[in-house]
């Protein structure tokens, strides 16, 4: 029992940089061994150097990879405890619906809704046997009401990966695995720092003016929890989007 890891086998995606590194880098830490899903290489590599656990240049939006990759880490390990479903973004779409292209719309799917869907439905079996598994995808306060960056897809693919994990946590929890949503809000990760730097003074304090606590968050923040949810003591915690977000949104 408790949060310690130890002897878990971890799927990080999307963990070459920002909240990703941070959950690869806190599950290491307490015990588990990681095994980091990206495209970026050179990135990944450097990550991965320091952590226990090993890389995997794999891309998340093709579901075919996803399920060899899986299989590879079966395979190797014998096991697959957590997946940490962090890889997402806004990938570059264009904001409002008129600067919106559809190859926008397609791209910003993919990888927040479509790649949670193949990493869980590859993973799904394997921890059904088991009796025991922990699936979490980084959401957003985007897909509980609106995204204040204005990218449509973001928003409407956040939703559906909510909506997703509801579905997945009904289905898979009475063998033991349990699914959940952690969703932050503005976080300090190489491209939040960049969007923070981008913003006027004014928009800077509209924003803070909304955070409870008046602080941006550090990656870390958000893989403590990630962390818990991963760990034994989150047992009687199924099906919840956790708002990591100092405050923005209160029920």
């Amino acid at each position: 029992m408790g949060v310690e890891l130890t002897g878990k086998v971890a799927i990080v995606t999307g963990c070459a940089q920002g909240i990703g590194e941070a959950v690869a880098k806190k599950l290491a830490e307490r015990g588990a061994t990681v095994v980091g899903f990206d495209k970026q290489g050179e990135l990944l590599e450097k990550v991965m150097s320091g952590i226990s656990g090993v890389p995997m240049l794999v891309d998340v939006t093709d579901a075919e990879a996803d399920e060899k990759a899986v299989q590879e880490v079966y395979k190797r390990y014998g096991h697959v405890d957590i997946l940490a479903n962090v890889a997402g973004g806004t990938v570059g779409a264009g904001r409002g619906v008129e600067d919106l292209t559809i190859e926008d719309w397609h791209r910003v799917v993919a990888l927040n809704l479509h790649a949670p869907f193949y990493m869980a439905r590859a993973v799904a079996p394997i921890m059904k046997a088991q009796k025991w598994g922990r699936i979490i995808i980084i959401g957003s306060g985007a897909g509980r009401s609106h995204s204040r960056s204005r990218i449509i897809p973001y928003a409407a693919a956040k939703a559906g990966a909510h909506g997703l994990m509801r579905q997945l946590a009904v289905e898979l929890a009475p063998f033991n695995v349990l699914c959940n949503v952690v969703a932050p809000g503005f976080v300090l990760s190489p491209l939040g720092v960049e969007d923070w730097a981008r913003r006027s003074e004014a928009e800077k304090e509209m924003e803070m003016s909304t955070i409870s606590v008046k602080r941006l968050a550090d990656p870390m923040e958000i893989a403590n929890v990630v962390a818990f949810m991963a760990s034994e003591e989150s047992s009687y915690v199924v099906g919840q989007t956790i708002m990591t977000d100092g405050g923005h949104w209160m029920l």
